[in-house]
């Protein structure tokens, strides 16, 4: 009796936990930006991420995208001092740096 039990509980929960926990993994800022670079809005992450690397001397340790701006913003790490740097997610300019 307790091996069927145990099969179904298993299988309830995989059959239950799938479809929920797919949607709550969603992340919304993602879901804009690869909309916005299959319609050509933006320029594909990793595009930038190379153009972002090719201009600070460092280790890159984080990124983020923007929609409401449309800038992708990269965190490199050079020595002891943190480098920020945002771009221009249509365009690929660099806007801004904060940091040595």
């Amino acid at each position: 009796m307790r091996k069927p039990l145990a099969a179904l509980s298993l299988a309830l929960l995989v059959v239950a936990a799938s479809p929920a926990t797919a949607d709550r993994n969603r992340v919304p800022e993602q879901d804009a930006l690869r909309a916005g670079v299959r319609s050509g809005q933006y320029l594909p992450y990793q595009e930038m991420r190379a153009r972002a690397q090719g201009r600070v001397d460092g280790q890159m340790i984080g990124s983020e995208f923007d929609p409401g701006t449309g800038r992708y913003r990269f965190k490199f790490q050079r020595g002891g001092s943190v480098i920020w740097m945002d771009m221009d997610g249509r365009t690929g300019r660099e806007l801004g740096r904060v940091g040595q």
